[in-house]
């Protein structure tokens, strides 16, 4: 006989894959001998948004259609209460790369090595809580 998987955690989990993907995608350009900075932390910013919604999606929360990582980090809350106030930071760095950084008008600068540094970072910090929240390696 088969166990039935659970569809909210087979969601999850296609969430988290797409965020790999975004992951993937930073470190194969941080590979590169040349590589625009503003690519980078967006796909940063997509894995932290992307695995947040995996986490909703686990624990069959609903969530709005958005972007902004603060948002989702107060419907994270709801589940993980204060232990999700750590992601904060991380999130708050990784939200300006949501929208604005796309488009030549809303931002001005490119972000230099240390900011990609940091992006990077923070998303491989809200990968990490996630993942450990919910006992995946």
């Amino acid at each position: 006989m088969s166990v039935k998987s659970d569809p909210s955690q087979e969601l999850a989990k296609r969430w988290f894959q797409k965020a790999e993907n975004d992951l993937l995608n930073v470190e194969n350009n941080l590979r590169a001998e040349r590589y625009t900075s503003d690519t980078v932390c967006f796909h940063c910013q997509q894995v932290a948004e992307k695995y947040l919604k995996g986490f909703l999606a686990w624990h069959q929360a609903p969530f709005v259609k958005t972007h902004d990582l603060l948002e989702l980090l107060q419907q994270t809350k709801q589940i993980a209460s204060a232990d999700a106030e750590s992601l904060s930071a991380n999130l708050l760095l990784l939200d300006r790369y949501a929208v604005s950084i796309r488009y030549p008008l809303e931002y001005e600068e490119e972000p230099g090595d240390e900011e990609v540094q940091e992006a990077v970072e923070a998303a491989h910090a809200v990968r990490a809580w996630v993942r450990s929240w919910l006992g995946l390696s």
